[in-house]
């Protein structure tokens, strides 16, 4: 087990790893040991025991680094890292609201189309703010709210 616990420890101190791509790296470096299942376990359930690998704080810190991007963009990429559906839920919950993260980005965007009509401002945002994850409502909101700003 200790060479196992040692490779994780080598992979956590790389990156931030949730406990599914821990696991399956775990599982594809030491695939030759005939019960690489349990002793991938076991190691997990230590590491977990030490407080060294945590999905929630891992979920945070995406949240945070994504926290310019709609909550469909977070949502893909913790599920992409294997982040449980609970931890997911209450991390986007802890983040500001979507309209609150989507008018800076707006304002932004809305100074490099200074040659476009209101009409090609407002489809311009529009895919501009939905290809960033933000959800329709959210989106229309801001485009309603920034009206005067074209």
């Amino acid at each position: 087990m200790n060479e196992v616990f040692n490779a994780a420890l080598k992979h956590l101190s790389a990156r931030n790893v949730s406990e599914n791509e821990l696991s399956a790296l775990l599982e594809k470096e030491f695939s030759a040991k005939p019960e690489v299942d349990e002793l991938v376990s076991q190691t997990m359930g230590r590491l977990k025991e030490l407080h060294l690998i945590n999905d929630s704080f891992i979920a945070n810190s995406q949240a945070q680094r994504y926290q310019h991007k709609g909550n469909r963009f977070i949502i893909q990429k913790l599920q992409q890292k294997g982040i449980d559906k609970e931890a997911i839920d209450h991390t986007i919950e802890s983040l500001p609201c979507e309209l609150e993260r989507a008018l800076p980005e707006a304002r932004k965007k809305i100074r490099t189309m200074q040659s476009l009509d209101a009409k090609g401002k407002e489809n311009k945002l529009l895919r501009f703010l939905s290809s960033r994850g933000f959800g329709a409502n959210t989106c229309y909101q801001v485009i309603d709210e920034l009206k005067e700003e074209f």
